[in-house]
């Protein structure tokens, strides 16, 4: 069954989540969390046989939300049209996972978290600097931060500041890379850990050493062609979290159907195996 849940941060904005309810005995609950420029439709909450749909199959309450200015969850108003990654971390998460936890009838603690690309970054940041309890699991697919490591990031950081000035915003939709525009708030702060070479809050936490704090069990993968967050990459996040296991690369060299890209870890039908296969890493062990 699926259905829909509001979420209010404590500034205000409503940010709008997906529930799809376990089929069968219920065995648990996750969270799901979506890449920047678009918002959560591609984990497919309102579609059969989709990925949300597998994991409810496997017993499991899918909540699938939208951060604040991307899908359902409209820009913030009355002052608040810009945000950054620091309000996603600080605001969006704890009101999501506390929503989560309420509509499901769960501690926040009994619940797992799936974050993809920029929604594993915001659950890591959240996890170490305590923004949030700590989950009984955390995914990460496909997660992982540009620190101006090459020329080619380098290049793509300064051409996605300088029109986001030039506009005021990210034109994401425009440009058709995208379904959500990104803030200009947003994008200054993440392309300026390119630029210097450092993953931080506005603030000055530095968000890369808080990772060594988080002791949830974690599981990490990547898709074998995912050129925005290839393999090292990903690794650069998992192997500082002390109780992540191995990260999982998907791909024909690791028996799965085909070497998916970015987003296709989670929308093709050939990775039906994998899905499950999350599924069972995110699902409490019987009692």
């Amino acid at each position: 069954m699926y259905d829909e849940l509001d979420a209010l941060t404590a500034d205000g904005v409503t940010l709008r989540i997906d529930r799809v309810t376990a089929r069968g005995s219920r065995r648990g609950a996750v969270v799901c969390l979506h890449a920047m420029m678009t918002d959560g439709r591609y984990f497919g909450a309102r579609r059969d046989g989709s990925f949300a749909s597998t994991l409810a199959d496997a017993g499991l309450d899918v909540y699938v939300a939208d951060f604040r200015g991307h899908g359902r969850s409209v820009p913030p108003r009355a002052g608040r049209g810009d945000w950054t990654f620091d309000d996603l971390v600080e605001l969006d998460l704890p009101a999501i996972v506390g929503a989560a936890a309420a509509a499901s009838g769960m501690s926040a603690g009994e619940l797992a978290i799936l974050g993809h690309s920029l929604g594993g970054l915001v659950a890591c940041a959240a996890l170490g600097t305590g923004r949030i309890p700590p989950p009984r699991v955390l995914g990460l697919a496909a997660t992982s931060v540009w620190l101006g490591e090459t020329l080619r990031r380098r290049t793509i950081m300064r051409a996605y500041r300088g029109i986001t000035k030039l506009l005021g915003r990210a034109p994401i939709r425009a440009l058709r890379i995208g379904t959500a525009d990104e803030a200009a708030g947003y994008v200054d702060q993440l392309t300026g850990w390119a630029k210097h070479g450092r993953w931080t809050s506005l603030r000055g936490i530095d968000y890369r050493a808080a990772l060594d704090r988080i002791a949830t069990p974690t599981f990490a993968f990547t898709g074998a062609t995912d050129w925005m967050c290839q393999p090292r990459d990903a690794n650069q996040i998992a192997k500082r979290i002390p109780a992540s296991e191995p990260l999982r690369v998907v791909g024909k060299t690791s028996g799965d159907l085909i070497d998916p890209d970015h987003f296709e870890l989670f929308t093709r039908a050939e990775l039906t195996a994998l899905h499950r296969e999350i599924a069972e890493k995110l699902t409490p062990p019987a009692a």
